[in-house]
């Protein structure tokens, strides 16, 4: 977005109204209280407070959600409004998703697609689209290295993407992405395609749809990854212990 700012001059640089913002905070809204618990004398927690504003709202600003009805159909089309996938990022267990809750007239919740257990940090995935990618290891690593082919956090490791569903950006050209190993797996989209789109059937008796688009840093699976999979020290076990108190990674609605 344009900011009031200066440019690089080494004089007395003019001011100017439309210059291009270029905060690269990411969309991590929640590490950074972990940072705050563990290092209170020495880091500037308010700082680290407003990188976690700064990243919610970056959040907000990178996609669009359209929602429309047809019949007993509910579709929903999440439009990639960033200039890479969506969502970017080493998939350290990030993810988005979407949400909807179908509701009638006296505001009783009927069907919930996408459900999330925020207690238990558990989310539903068989009936929603969860945009993610999803690495692990071929045959040849799992005999090298004695663990089992298939999906993986070894991040190390990884040879194989076995999903790649995250949204292209504008400009998307398959045969381009699959030059440089970055084209979509498990999952089409169609040249130019920045966008993507979701079909929900209303149960009978739906009189409101509220369609959301969740963001999440990590997953449970991921942070019980690095706990159980650390032997050397401790870390592994303060991580897990730092992501129960700070609400486990609480998913950021961004739309």
């Amino acid at each position: 977005p344009a900011v009031d700012g200066s440019a690089c001059d080494f004089g007395d640089p003019p001011v100017y109204a439309d210059l291009a913002a270029h905060e690269l905070v990411g969309g991590n809204a929640w590490a950074g209280e972990m940072v705050i618990n563990l290092y209170p004398d020495e880091v500037d927690a308010d700082a680290i407070l407003a990188s976690m504003e700064r990243a919610r709202d970056m959040l907000g600003r990178a996609l669009t959600l359209d929602a429309g009805q047809d019949g007993d159909v509910l579709h929903v089309r999440v439009i990639n409004e960033t200039g890479h996938k969506l969502p970017s990022g080493y998939p350290e267990g990030r993810r988005m998703w979407i949400h909807v809750e179908c509701r009638d007239a006296d505001g009783v919740l009927l069907r919930e697609f996408g459900a999330y257990d925020w207690n238990r940090a558990n989310l539903t995935t068989g009936d929603t689209k969860v945009y993610e990618a999803k690495l692990g290891i071929d045959q040849t690593v799992a005999d090298l290295t004695g663990l089992p082919v298939g999906e993986s956090f070894h991040f190390a490791l990884n040879n194989v993407i076995y999903k790649d569903s995250r949204i292209p950006p504008r400009g998307f050209d398959n045969a381009a992405f699959t030059l440089v190993q970055a084209a979509p797996v498990a999952k089409g989209y169609s040249d130019e395609q920045y966008w993507d789109d979701t079909a929900f059937l209303l149960p009978e008796g739906t009189t409101q749809a509220v369609a959301r688009v969740y963001y999440q840093s990590a997953s449970k699976e991921y942070i019980a990854f690095l706990r159980d999979a650390n032997t050397t020290n401790d870390k592994g076990q303060v991580l897990y212990d730092q992501w129960r108190q700070t609400g486990k990674s609480p998913p950021v609605e961004m739309a």
